[in-house]
């Protein structure tokens, strides 16, 4: 066997680089210092997934609603999307505690389905919801049956 057509991808070996580097991440974190721990005390922390349901690359512009009344808007430039088109995680630090979440609150880019651009504290039923609430179960009486009415 002739050992001189070996190349460096016959000695290299990907899987043994990625298990030390996945190993070693934790080894070199410090404790956070008072100061650092300063910045971050008292602040609210939401994590927003965005996914690209459509393929189309587009800015992300979000308008904060705080339970105080005020509210604000924040554009994320296009550029988010460089490393993975189809998925996006943000992680936001904010002073105030946020009531609602609209995206795209002036429809400046080319959403189809606004349904999904809201999120709220708490979110209202839908009709369908409603709707249901209203009917009976099938099979179900709706005020009891004699005996109960009997007990009261």
């Amino acid at each position: 066997m002739d050992t001189t057509l070996r190349d460096f991808y016959y000695y290299y070996k990907p899987e043994v680089d990625t298990v030390k580097k996945i190993a070693n991440r934790y080894l070199n974190l410090d404790t956070l210092s008072d100061s650092a721990y300063a910045t971050v005390k008292g602040k609210y922390f939401y994590e927003l997934k965005f996914n690209n349901k459509g393929g189309l690359v587009m800015p992300i512009i979000i308008k904060w609603n705080y339970k105080d009344g005020s509210s604000e808007i924040e554009r994320i430039n296009a550029y988010v999307w460089r490393k993975n088109e189809k998925n996006v995680t943000k992680t936001f630090a904010k002073d105030k505690e946020v009531a609602s979440i609209l995206l795209d609150p002036y429809k400046e880019t080319a959403d189809i389905n606004e349904k999904n651009n809201t999120w709220n504290v708490k979110d209202a039923p839908s009709k369908f919801d409603v709707f249901k609430s209203k009917m009976g179960g099938r099979g179900q009486s709706t005020g009891g049956n004699p005996m109960q009415k009997a007990k009261k």
